[in-house]
């Protein structure tokens, strides 16, 4: 199972350089996919970004969420984070070598207790932390 971070989710709906590289990796891995609950809050902040930044309409933004939410019904793991992944979370926030912001701890711990094979992800820090915390990263 492959964990697809919200870094890589955005660009499945929303138009953005990486957008035919996470595709193209999708549409051939074969890998069982997992997202949680909170890359779908995250998923809808980074539309609504688009939005009050000009990048995207709210026609377009509302348009990708539905998207994205039939995507993960139809074609991911949903995890649904629970104490022990806001604590998780929370050591490794406090781990000065990681800097990790707290949604990126968060996505990791949810990689971590579905005992992800790797984590699909965009954000260069975000893959050096993961990697510093012995998870596997895809490359697109």
């Amino acid at each position: 199972m492959i964990y697809v971070d919200t870094s890589a989710l955005v660009p499945l709906f929303i138009r953005e350089p990486k957008s035919e590289a996470v595709m193209a990796w999708i549409e051939s891995s074969g890998e069982r996919l997992a997202i949680s609950e909170w890359s779908l809050v995250e998923f809808a902040s980074a539309t609504a970004i688009k939005v009050r930044t000009g990048q995207a309409t709210a026609k377009l933004a509302k348009q990708a969420t539905t998207r994205v939410q039939e995507f993960a019904e139809k074609h991911c793991t949903v995890a649904i984070p629970g104490r022990e992944e806001f604590r998780r979370a929370a050591e490794w926030v406090g781990n000065e070598a990681l800097k990790l912001r707290a949604g990126d701890a968060l996505h990791l711990a949810i990689a971590s207790s579905l005992s992800a094979q790797g984590i699909l992800c965009l954000d260069d820090a975000m893959i050096e932390s993961a990697r510093s915390l012995g998870l596997s990263v895809v490359a697109v």
